[in-house]
């Protein structure tokens, strides 16, 4: 059907049609999609997930998986909100699974999960990292870790820690990431109250072992959190150069203060006032 209307050019027309065909605004998520059907992404799912429903009804496990992964891509941040794709018809048939699981398939679904077959998991992770090229000069290995608040704080882990709002809630993941790369090689979750250097040599002798023979790590990284002695003597044990952060303790403070009588700079606005008389001078 055509419609003519007037335009400020002279008149025109507009062509109005229907279609079947679903829409949907997380179309863009097809690339990522078509990107894991190449790699066979389903079929390396089957293998280390632990899951072996028996009833006809049941969704796949892939799917269900899948479903989560491309939630989470969509901006969701809660299981609830993954299960809100259900009423975008589309999302299903972009990520190629038969549905997208509810709440509470998502619930059972990650129930079923124990410490085995987590680390059965980490052999998806591990095949990312063999595909990477060999870097001249290494990767930077950047170690970090903060406070995952939990409002409800029912998960299993959670503990009361500090974080930047108080004592709140929480686990305490710890992580290390190839930054040139811009790819996890390893990661901890552990609860809440766990201090920032606790376990984190260990960690970054686990994370250097796990690596292919091809990745070599040029450089460590960390903050103040990991400005201990435990783990510098792990990083140099390794043959690794490292720059950590140091703590600005009181002791440390003292030694960074000047002595006001041996001159000091001005402050900002008598620098400022001087540069704005020297301007008009002329000398040279």
């Amino acid at each position: 059907m055509r419609l003519n209307i007037d335009t400020h050019s002279g008149s025109s027309s507009i062509r109005i049609g229907f279609t079947d065909q679903r829409l949907t605004a997380h179309g863009g998520l097809i690339v990522w999609s078509h990107f894991l059907h190449k790699q066979k992404f389903r079929r390396q799912l089957d293998a280390v997930l632990p899951h072996a429903p028996t009833s006809p009804n049941a969704f796949a496990p892939a799917d269900i998986a899948l479903g989560y992964l491309g939630g989470i891509l969509a901006g969701a941040d809660k299981l609830s909100r993954v299960a809100w794709l259900q009423s975008d018809p589309a999302v299903a048939a972009v990520l190629g699974i038969e549905a997208v699981p509810s709440q509470s398939t998502l619930s059972r679904f990650f129930g079923a999960f124990t410490q085995r077959s987590c680390q059965a998991l980490v052999a998806l992770h591990t095949r990312a990292l063999f595909a990477l090229p060999t870097r001249r000069g290494g990767e930077t290995l950047d170690l970090d870790s903060w406070a995952l608040l939990h409002e409800d704080g029912h998960q299993e882990g959670v503990a009361v820690g500090f974080t930047r709002h108080g004592c709140k809630p929480c686990h305490r993941p710890l992580i290390a990431a190839l930054a040139e790369s811009k790819l996890v090689a390893n990661y901890w979750l552990r609860p809440g109250n766990t201090a920032c250097v606790t376990g984190a040599a260990e960690f970054l002798r686990q994370t250097v072992a796990s690596l292919p023979a091809h990745v070599h790590i040029g450089l460590v990284r960390g903050d103040a959190g990991f400005g201990d002695a435990g783990v510098q003597e792990a990083a140099e044990a390794l043959g690794l150069k490292f720059i950590f952060v140091a703590r600005l303790t009181q002791k440390v403070q003292a030694l960074c203060r000047h002595d006001d009588a041996l001159g000091r700079r001005p402050r900002w606005p008598d620098w400022r006032c001087k540069r704005w008389r020297w301007s008009g001078r002329d000398d040279g």
